[in-house]
């Protein structure tokens, strides 16, 4: 990190399940340590050693990330979903006021979901084949964001922003997530997969003319959002 000016480095560490807490809490003991990053399948767990959290790890109720404050209180947050609002933006795609549908209510649906609504959303439909997932995440956007969620199976056809938050696309012969025509020239496409890229959803879209971005640009932008969550302390 030295071309940023950051005194620092990043180790990878492999916890395993069960040994979470003991690991965090030498973690924060070592004053050189300005920040963790969390993967699976911590994400959830880690919040109990933060004193703060971002309004999105609030209603989320998990992390990807925490950092040692000035006051050497520690600060969680999320960028899962972040990470594809911010590649959205990038690309010049605004987010605010937009209707939104997005297929998944899972890990990254859940977060893609709170960012959209974070971004100014006017409203996000979506639904998931799990019930449980499906039922969990509308409950807790709902109390949220009121007025601003909704669950069904059809992109609207006011619809501006459609987004496969699943992992179907990953093998040759899974189903579409969405189908092609029910989407419009005018939408913007987006597919949280990283290879193949692009998915044969992306490629079916890109020939009815609309905007795409896959897993990568997704990536992108949460790398930089965690890299600069990083490096920085208020």
């Amino acid at each position: 990190m030295e071309d940023v000016g950051y005194d620092g480095v990043l180790v990878p560490l492999q916890v395993e399940r069960g040994n979470l807490d003991t690991a965090l809490a030498a973690l924060k003991a070592m004053p050189n340590i300005d920040s963790i990053l969390i993967t699976l399948p911590h994400k959830f767990g880690a919040i109990a050693h933060c004193d703060r959290l971002s309004d999105r790890a609030k209603v989320l109720g998990a992390i990807n990330a925490m950092r040692r404050e000035q006051d050497g209180r520690w600060l969680g947050d999320n960028f899962d979903g972040a990470g594809l609002t911010a590649g959205l933006k990038k690309a010049g795609h605004a987010i605010a006021g937009k209707n939104v549908f997005m297929v998944g209510a899972g890990g990254a649906g859940s977060s893609i979901g709170v960012s959209m609504l974070e971004e100014g959303a006017r409203q996000l439909t979506f639904h998931d084949l799990s019930a449980s997932n499906q039922n969990s995440l509308f409950d807790r956007l709902s109390k949220a964001y009121p007025g601003k969620v909704s669950i069904d199976t059809a992109v609207p056809r006011d619809c501006d922003i459609v987004v496969n938050a699943t992992s179907a696309g990953l093998r040759d012969g899974d189903p579409l997530p969405v189908d092609p025509a029910q989407l419009a020239r005018q939408m913007i496409v987006a597919d949280v997969i990283t290879d193949p890229v692009p998915t044969r959803l992306l490629s079916e879209a890109a020939k009815i003319g609309c905007a795409t971005r896959d897993g990568t640009h997704m990536l992108d932008g949460q790398i930089e959002l965690l890299f600069s969550f990083m490096t920085s302390r208020h």
